[in-house]
């Protein structure tokens, strides 16, 4: 095994990993390869086994590698080699395994966001001071005026709250009828129904990278091999789709292209345009996932994907968790009338129906226009919030660490310099009282670079300095190791001779 090292080079620790990790990905080191030892690496490369030992923890850390005691290191099984141009998976029918990340990171999540010891950046859920409860309440008491509200109710949804949402989605362009409106219980069982309804084990389903998780946890449960597309400044790159589209076949394409989650970014209109036009093409659904849309901080939001489809090639996906309050359970799906079929199947098979009491509750405070006023309150009070981030980042951390501003949306994204470990970053920041989420669990396939994500919108301006100072200190003694490190390992490097 040969590489190339410039012995000019402050740290010959990145040199190695970063070529062990190209190998994997371009599959010269396939799946179950054993890793030469670390010993032998060191003497036949000249370096000390510390620097080779620190390369393996690092591929280990990011999921390329898995080393076992006794037996030494092997690239891992589930990580997948990539199209050299686009960085994409290579073609496998076979793998239909669960994602290379640790399951569990959506309760952690939730754990962390309610640690009254913690300030947590880590979940992307609205301010508890700004749920209606005063209003939710009277329409609460309203709808228990009729005991019907308490008993079954039909599987699709009740009317009054289906014509409810087909009303409010004006405001965001997207014209239906009621008739082909889903109530689910949030919008996570509304991803739940479209895979349930539409996918099947070993289908190819296509996302951006990253995406969201509880869509990577969910379809890959179902067995779901999951293609993610990169994404640049303006959303999800269409050349790379192309490509893809091209060499599969996938079932379904899953998107989040208003305020994204984790990136913030929005897909630029240009590319809606040609996404809809590649759907039209390769006859291909796509579940838009618009739960960040009405949350606009600087100026109108995009238009939804919904509301340029001429060929009921969209499915859309929306909640009431983020913009109003996450205890209602309650979100939407839009679909054709030949897609509501299955999706009804699924949801009688999953829950039945939702509560009609919250149903009728909501349609109840969506006719009085409560909404709009709510809105408008809590956009103002999420751009403070979001601009005391930006500002405290500015202040705070390493030039070296990069992260995108939101226009809307409740996230930051954080890319990690090289050489700092995401996994250390995230247990060390807790063990200080800050959380945050791991940015490797949104992708579907270990990512070459390490990245947080952080939520503002539950913590006031003086908690969100506090904590982000915090976090900087906590970045600045991990740059400050990891130079010491490399300073450390390039002394004891001897040449080759």
């Amino acid at each position: 095994m040969e590489f190339q090292l410039n012995r000019n080079h402050a740290n010959p620790l990145l040199q190695l990993s970063d070529q062990l990790q190209e190998r994997i990905r371009s599959g010269s080191l396939p799946a179950g390869a054993k890793l030469p030892p670390v010993r032998d690496l060191a003497t036949n490369l000249g370096l000390t086994r510390l620097t080779v030992h620190n390369a393996y923890s690092e591929l280990q850390a990011g999921g390329w590698v898995e080393a076992y005691v006794g037996r030494g290191t092997f690239v891992a099984q589930r990580t997948q080699p990539a199209l050299q141009s686009l960085h994409l998976p290579a073609r496998s029918h076979a793998d239909t395994s669960t994602p290379w990340i640790s399951q569990g990171m959506l309760a952690d999540m939730m754990r962390l966001s309610q640690d009254p010891n913690l300030i947590s950046f880590a979940q992307a859920g609205p301010a508890a001071e700004t749920f209606p409860v005063r209003d939710l309440g009277r329409a609460i008491q309203h709808a228990l005026r009729d005991p019907a509200a308490l008993g079954y109710g039909p599987t699709q949804g009740e009317l009054p709250l289906r014509e409810a949402v087909a009303t409010w989605l004006l405001d965001r362009n997207v014209v239906t009828s009621p008739d082909n409106v889903l109530i689910t219980t949030g919008a996570q069982q509304g991803v739940a129904l479209v895979l349930r309804a539409f996918v099947r084990q070993g289908d190819v389903v296509l996302v951006e990278e990253p995406t969201y998780l509880g869509f990577i946890e969910q379809a890959t449960s179902l067995g779901v091999r999951l293609i993610g597309i990169p994404m640049d400044e303006q959303g999800m790159r269409i050349d790379a789709l192309r490509h893809v589209l091209r060499e599969y076949k996938p079932r379904l394409l899953y998107t989040v292209p208003t305020y994204h989650n984790p990136t913030g970014i929005c897909l630029a209109p240009e590319r809606q345009l040609a996404l809809l036009q590649l759907a039209r093409e390769h006859n291909l659904t796509i579940l838009e996932d618009d739960v960040y849309g009405p949350l606009a901080y600087d100026g109108t939001p995009p238009l939804p994907l919904k509301s340029r489809d001429t060929a009921g090639r969209v499915i859309h996906l929306g909640s009431f968790s983020k913009i109003l309050t996450p205890g209602l359970r309650l979100g939407y799906l839009v679909a054709q009338e030949e897609q509501l079929g299955p999706l009804l199947a699924a949801k009688r098979s999953a829950d039945l129906h939702c509560s009609p009491l919250l149903q009728r509750a909501l349609a109840d405070y969506l006719g009085r226009g409560q909404l709009a006023g709510h809105l408008r309150s809590v956009r103002e009070l999420y751009r403070e919030r979001r601009d005391a981030m930006k500002k405290a980042l500015q202040r705070s951390c390493p030039r070296d660490v990069e992260w995108t501003t939101p226009t809307g949306g409740l996230c930051f994204w954080l890319a990690l310099p090289p050489g700092i470990n995401g996994a250390d970053v995230y247990s060390e920041a807790i063990e200080r009282g800050v959380g945050v989420t791991l940015g490797s669990v949104f992708f579907p396939q270990p990512p070459r670079s390490a990245y947080i994500r952080l939520c503002f919108a539950a913590q006031t301006p003086a908690a969100i300095e506090r904590g982000i100072g915090i976090l900087g200190d906590l970045l600045t003694d991990h740059l400050r190791r990891r130079d010491q490190l490399a300073a450390r390992a390039c002394r004891e490097t001897e040449p080759l001779m």
